[in-house]
């Protein structure tokens, strides 16, 4: 009889520290942003409560700011050089982390990923029934929630050249849009057109520079946001340029400055840091890790360092011809849980490998079976998976 009695006592304790729990938004709060972000966007089902306080603006930049540089892995989009659209996205787990189920959008045939920003990605993808009419999506990859945006016929006197996101969730739980149209272009003279959609008010507006005249091939590879900026690098004449929200205007950005002959292979950003990364290709292992001045004044070398290690490990990545003697891709790099920490991304023939600047310790995160003449048909790109809870 104690024993039954000694439960029960049990019981309405546990109940009474649930229901003080569940009257407490402030305690509520507390617990919810420790969570990972996926069963925090299933609970908005528990009840009408959970359901106001997930959904509000200050706890979506709490969330964010209490997970400042989660390390959870990344998307990875694989492409043949001659391939008209990629295959479906893999993931890369980081230490251990357990990703779900692949939201309904990344399966979609001809679905196109233009950029990955915090969170959120925007994409494309032609309709079934009329392969000449795309549509233009934002998506949440943690919810699946996706938003349709705008829809292009082929052919159309604008060409679009880029569609990036800006979106910072530890300062706002709102986001932008940045649509690119060339208009014309004649030698080298390029006529563009910029939108830019606002989710606060769920509306598009014209750039207040209205058409820009470039003299420049801005050329829109690869795109970056930092600092209330989109940044652009150009893979073919490895030039930078950026658009600033604050007028909206386009400028360029100067290359770092070294002594001889660098091919940058890596733009990205990590921990509110910009980098880009160079090296001494396709004669040597050397790399050099260059981080943009927080002024925007400059690059600065932030580790100089050699896959020679590297490719000891993984005899594949050497070829012994004197013109390309080692194959690999760098597709990403990362801060560390240390504030010093650098980790880089790279593809070799035998996988996807994880390796540690400071240290030179290595992880492969997926096996590869790749022959040399296929990586060199190969393009490869890798966002880093951050979860959000924002609504779109």
């Amino acid at each position: 009889m104690a024993s039954r009695g000694g439960r029960k006592g049990s019981n309405i304790r546990a109940s009474s520290s649930a229901a003080e729990v569940g009257n407490s938004e402030d305690l509520l709060n507390e617990i919810l942003v420790r969570l990972p972000a996926i069963p925090i966007l299933r609970f908005k089902l528990v009840s009408k409560q959970w359901y106001s306080i997930i959904s509000t603006q200050k706890f979506t930049v709490t969330y964010a700011k209490r997970n400042p540089n989660p390390r959870l892995g990344f998307l990875l989009h694989t492409r043949l050089n001659f391939q008209p659209y990629p295959p479906p996205t893999l993931f890369l787990s980081l230490g251990g982390y357990q990703y779900g189920k692949h939201p309904n959008f990344l399966e979609i045939p001809k679905l196109e990923i233009h950029h990955v920003c915090n969170g959120l990605l925007c994409c494309s993808k032609p309709h079934v029934h009329a392969p000449e009419i795309t549509s233009y999506y934002v998506c949440n990859h943690s919810s699946g929630q996706s938003k349709w945006l705008r829809v292009l016929r082929s052919p159309c006197i604008e060409r679009v050249k880029a569609f990036n996101l800006a979106f910072d969730p530890s300062k706002s739980p709102h986001y932008r849009l940045l649509f690119v149209s060339e208009l014309s272009s004649l030698d080298e003279y390029h006529l563009i057109k910029i939108d830019i959609y606002l989710s606060e008010t769920e509306s598009w507006r014209p750039s207040k520079k209205g058409i820009y005249i470039l003299q420049y091939d801005i050329g829109f590879h690869i795109a970056v946001y930092w600092k209330d900026a989109i940044y652009w690098y150009n893979q073919k004449n490895q030039s930078l340029s950026y658009f600033d929200f604050y007028d909206d205007s386009v400028e360029s950005l100067p290359k770092p400055q070294v002594s001889g002959t660098m091919t940058y292979y890596y733009f990205g950003e990590s921990g509110g840091h910009l980098h880009l990364v160079g090296a001494c290709r396709p004669w040597t292992t050397l790399f050099t890790v260059f981080e943009m001045k927080e002024d925007r004044s400059g690059w600065f070398v932030k580790y100089n360092g050699d896959f020679g290690a590297l490719a000891a490990a993984f005899p594949k990545m050497v070829t012994n011809k004197p013109n390309r003697p080692y194959v690999f891709s760098l597709v990403n790099l990362l801060r560390g849980e240390k504030e010093e920490e650098l980790i880089i991304v790279l593809t070799i023939p035998e996988g996807v490998i994880g390796y540690n600047v400071q240290d030179k310790t290595f992880e492969k995160l997926c096996n590869l079976s790749l022959s040399e003449r296929k990586m060199q048909q190969m393009t490869f790109k890798a966002h880093q998976y951050i979860e959000t809870v924002a609504s779109i």
